[in-house]
């Protein structure tokens, strides 16, 4: 409990320190959670990845690592439509065999230059567990923190549809993202950290948010960002505040049809 209470305190006082309506693209990349939707690392925000065009695709890989041999494998794609909808996929592969998947949209209520609106959900199905599905809504706005240019976002919802039933279970989770050096990097380097307390799948995740939530933190790199053309590498330390911590790394990369 005290390490919830830690987490939140430190993210509250990034918020505070924020200044509101300074445009969201700075401070970010648009890169993918670990369940496809844009976001954070588990969090997903109210972006999408395809802002500024008719239609765009992206794909990605990334692996969860726990120690020893054990390692997650998580492919994932998504599809931005009109410049408001998202609808993503994440495909769990354990030791060569579909553990699960988890299917997602999103669609922005609301945007301008500084705050965006977004309502999502998901629906995980597996061969061998019972379906879950939760609903959320997703706030991300931009300012600057310490004179760097910085977006937070919020998630709030509702877990329910868990193992083949209606569940009362209430999520939530909250983060930022940091862009590093500005002047001299040009915005190619991010700092990127979230707290949940749940994580890319309800079955068989490598980051567990069962007991005291997942607090996970690391960088951002975006090397491709000009165009039509989009590439993302995360490095990420996951559930660091639990035995289960692990490391993470992701890339992703898409195109847009104008």
């Amino acid at each position: 409990m005290h390490r919830w209470k830690m987490v939140f305190v430190l993210l509250a006082v990034f918020n505070w320190g924020t200044v509101y309506g300074e445009a969201v693209a700075a401070g970010s990349a648009n890169g993918m959670t670990l369940n496809g939707a844009t976001g954070l690392i588990l969090v997903p925000d109210a972006r999408i990845g395809w802002e500024n065009a008719s239609m765009g695709v992206d794909a990605g890989y990334g692996f969860v690592w726990n120690g020893g041999s054990h390692v997650e494998h998580l492919p994932r794609l998504s599809l931005s439509l009109f410049g408001r909808v998202e609808l993503s996929t994440l495909f769990q592969i354990d030791q060569g065999s579909l553990e699960n998947g988890v299917l997602g949209a999103k669609f922005q209520l609301y945007r301008d230059s500084g705050t965006v609106l977004a309502l999502g959900t998901d629906w995980e199905f597996s061969p061998s567990k019972k379906d879950s599905g939760k609903l959320y809504l997703a706030v991300t706005y931009g300012g600057d923190f310490f004179r760097l240019p910085a977006v937070t976002s919020a998630v709030m919802g509702w877990q329910y549809w868990e193992n083949g039933r209606i569940s009362s279970q209430f999520i939530y989770g909250m983060g930022f993202s940091l862009s590093l050096l500005p002047d001299t990097l040009r915005d190619f380097l991010y700092w990127v950290t979230d707290f949940s307390n749940f994580s890319y799948a309800m079955h068989g995740a490598s980051v567990s948010a069962e007991v005291r939530g997942a607090f996970n933190t690391g960088l951002r790199i975006h090397p491709i960002k000009d165009g039509p053309f989009n590439m993302v590498i995360d490095l990420i330390g996951t559930d660091l505040l639990d035995q289960g911590r692990g490391l993470s790394a992701t890339v992703s990369g898409g195109w847009a049809f104008q």
